[in-house]
C-alpha cells in the first residue's frame, strides 16, 4: 500500500475498513463523530503554560518527570486495551479517540492520516 499513489476517497475508504476492523463498528462510528475541527488556541495555552518564565533547570525537570509519567501511562493505557479485546472493560471516549489515531497513524503513515483527516472534514 502506497498512500502517495492512492486517491484521497481511497485513503479514507482504508482507513474506515481499518477503524472498523480494529475498533468494531460501534467505536468506529464514536471515533469519526469526535474527530471534527476545533477552535484551539495554542499561544494562550502556551502563555499560560510559561506564565512565569521558568528556568532552564526547572524546565528539564518538568520534561524528565513528563518523560517519566508519559511511560507510566502508555502502561496503563496498554493494559486496558487488552483488558478491552478481552472484553473485560469499555473505552472511555479518549481512549477511543487516542486509539483510534493511532491505528491510523500505524495503518495510514503520516501523509495518508493527514489525507483522511482531510477527507473527513470534506464529509462533515
Amino acid at each position: 500500500m502506497d498512500v502517495l499513489q492512492m486517491t484521497d476517497l481511497e485513503i479514507y475508504e482504508l482507513g474506515i475498513k481499518e477503524l472498523t476492523e480494529q475498533l468494531g463498528p460501534a467505536y468506529a462510528t464514536q471515533f469519526l463523530q469526535h474527530c471534527k475541527p476545533r477552535n484551539y488556541d495554542y499561544t494562550a495555552e502556551r502563555h499560560k503554560y510559561m506564565a512565569n518564565d521558568p528556568d532552564i533547570y526547572t524546565l528539564a525537570k518538568r520534561i524528565q518527570q513528563g518523560e517519566a509519567s508519559r511511560k507510566e501511562e502508555e502502561h496503563i493505557k496498554a493494559e486496558r486495551i487488552a483488558a478491552w479485546r478481552k472484553g473485560l472493560v469499555e473505552l472511555t471516549d479518549i481512549e477511543i479517540y487516542e486509539l483510534g489515531f493511532k491505528i491510523l497513524a500505524d495503518e495510514l503513515e503520516g501523509y495518508g492520516l493527514l489525507r483522511f483527516i482531510t477527507q473527513h472534514f470534506r464529509q462533515l
